[in-house]
């Protein structure tokens, strides 16, 4: 049992593929919080109550413009498609929109821990609201690649005859 998760792990996760879907994953998580924080920063009113559903909605914002720079960094460099279609982009889009909702309601409710439950004022320790996303964002790695790999293999040979992007 151990050797075929082993064997599972190593020919998934230890790969030149997956180390440079990891190596996105950095550019594109920088790009999240980036634009998190921007967000957040801009509509927190420091009244506590609001401060989980800024954090869905700062979330929801960044992941949206994260995803836009993962399709294509990605497309390019690790699944190399052989044809990149509207059908394709939309396909890796529904992906990342169920990774979004997921990924939003852990942010949220890691949120929610951080202040609530260990009592962290984000007033005081600014770097800490950057917590709930990243743990959010980081459960799901595993997941996306091998869901991104199944649809960039589905929807690589397909071509479309109007619009390719």
């Amino acid at each position: 049992m151990l050797n075929k998760i082993w064997l599972f792990i190593k020919n998934n996760f230890i790969t030149k593929k997956f180390i440079t879907f990891g190596t996105i994953g950095v550019f594109n998580t920088f790009i999240h919080m980036a634009v998190y924080g921007i967000v957040y920063n801009l509509f927190n009113n420091n009244t506590g109550l609001m401060s989980s559903f800024i954090a869905f909605n700062a979330n929801a914002i960044a992941f949206i413009v994260a995803s836009t720079f993962s399709y294509f960094a990605n497309a390019y460099f690790t699944f190399k498609p052989k044809h990149k279609t509207t059908m394709q982009f939309s396909a890796v889009f529904l992906v990342f929109l169920t990774r979004w909702l997921v990924s939003s309601l852990l942010a949220a409710g890691f949120d929610f821990a951080v202040v609530r439950w260990l009592e962290i004022d984000y007033s005081i320790y600014p770097a800490a609201k950057y917590i709930a996303p990243f743990l959010a964002s980081a459960l799901l790695i595993p997941v996306a690649y091998l869901s991104l790999n199944i649809v960039f293999k589905k929807t690589s040979d397909i071509k479309e005859n109007k619009t390719n992007i």
